[in-house]
């Protein structure tokens, strides 16, 4: 999404008359919003409808797309690269815009069939080529990719278990109250949660057939999702010789260690944070693309990102610190009833250090730009942040 976000923008600035632009991508689909491959799966959208950049868009837009062309090296000095298939490329301008690579538990059996990552359109269709028939699905992990991978499947009419090793759903981003009532809703959909546990085995000849969790149960399963997070793909850039430490080293213009080479999006790392968000990803293309066209910009600097769940029924936004600090205040309005739970965290200045809105979600866009811009809410607007307006 960020190579795509990317050559939006260079088609916005008619980069074709300046740059012959080549895109080298490993998947050969296209162009997709991976955001909504979760919908995808549950069958609400179709990955047509999701594809953006497809084989006319490139032709229509004069550029030069290697479909399913992964590159296996990178020579700065010569400036050229090789693909997969041995041929060799020469470059002016380099942008590594690799992503990043799901992270895989660790355990006995993870390399069975069925065991598979929720990343890509592959990995899309592989779980809807299997059968509610056949038994359970695991997920592992109850973060947002994991929640939307079970909420897809579930949908489809598979019988879902989510295995997470918190005590609450979407820990990062919740605190104890709203995730026990983000959870009870998403057990009235179907999904079955084992928390405070992890998977400790997978068991089968040569496909899943059961799992084994850390406090001795086993149960049976045809499948296992891995959602436990993702790390940025760095690999080809740290062969090639350029400064990785968990993904490519930037600067504020997301240039690398290496002259006339860039990287942007999940395999980047500036000032010792990666990303697995989009707005922040979404910043960095419109610096980078200033500096492709030789525009004055502002450097691109970290700023905190809000998250939301994308699964249809359920509207969440959250940013912060969920649980606060000792001398952190919290306001807050519960109606278990209604799904309702806003919780404001103010510090002792008055200013918002962090919200959980879970099923109304008014003026949360005004609230996190008061956290932003560290503006102190005085005691007459109080109400007006956790009751909405």
């Amino acid at each position: 999404m960020a190579a795509v976000r990317l050559l939006d923008e260079l088609v916005k600035r008619q980069a074709q008359q300046r740059y012959d632009i080549v895109v080298f991508g490993e998947e050969s689909h296209g162009g997709y919003n991976r955001i909504q491959l979760s919908h995808v799966l549950s069958g609400e959208t179709t990955l047509d409808d999701i594809t953006s950049h497809d084989a006319a868009w490139f032709e229509q837009h004069d550029m030069t797309w290697f479909s399913g062309r992964k590159v296996v090296s990178i020579d700065t000095q010569a400036k050229c690269l090789t693909d997969a298939t041995g041929d060799v490329h020469d470059y002016d301008t380099l942008v590594l815009a690799t992503g990043s690579l799901p992270v895989m538990v660790d355990v006995a059996g993870n390399n069975l069939l069925g065991v598979m990552s929720f990343r890509d359109v592959f990995d899309v269709q592989r779980m809807l080529a299997l059968s509610p028939n056949n038994g359970r699905i695991v997920v592992v992990g109850a973060g947002l990719l994991g929640l939307e991978a079970a909420y897809g499947l579930v949908k489809q009419g598979f019988e879902v278990t989510v295995v997470h090793r918190s005590n609450r759903v979407m820990s990062q981003q919740l605190d104890v109250a709203a995730g026990a009532l983000l959870q009870t809703h998403l057990e009235s959909m179907g999904m079955q949660f084992v928390l405070s546990s992890q998977v400790a085995s997978i068991f089968g000849m040569d496909s899943v057939e059961a799992f084994q969790l850390s406090s001795g149960e086993t149960l049976a399963a045809q499948a296992v999702i891995m959602a436990i997070g993702i790390r940025p793909n760095a690999g080809l850039a740290k062969t090639a010789g350029l400064i990785v430490n968990r993904g490519v080293i930037v600067d504020g213009q997301c240039r690398t260690s290496v002259f006339d080479v860039y990287a942007v999006g999940e395999c980047s790392e500036f000032e010792g944070q990666t990303y697995g968000l989009v707005a922040p990803i979404y910043r960095q293309v419109s610096v980078l693309v200033g500096q492709l066209m030789s525009e004055a910009v502002d450097d691109f600097r970290n700023l905190s990102t809000a998250t939301q769940l994308k699964v249809s029924g359920v509207t969440l936004y959250a940013f912060g610190d969920p649980m606060g600090q000792s001398d952190t205040q919290a306001l807050v309005y519960e109606d278990g009833a209604k799904g309702v739970y806003r919780k404001v965290m103010l510090s002792p200045q008055g200013c918002v250090t962090g919200a959980v809105l879970l099923g109304n979600i008014n003026q949360a866009q005004t609230i996190f730009n008061q956290y932003q811009q560290a503006i102190p809410v005085s005691v007459a607007h109080r109400a007006e942040l956790v009751f909405g307006q």
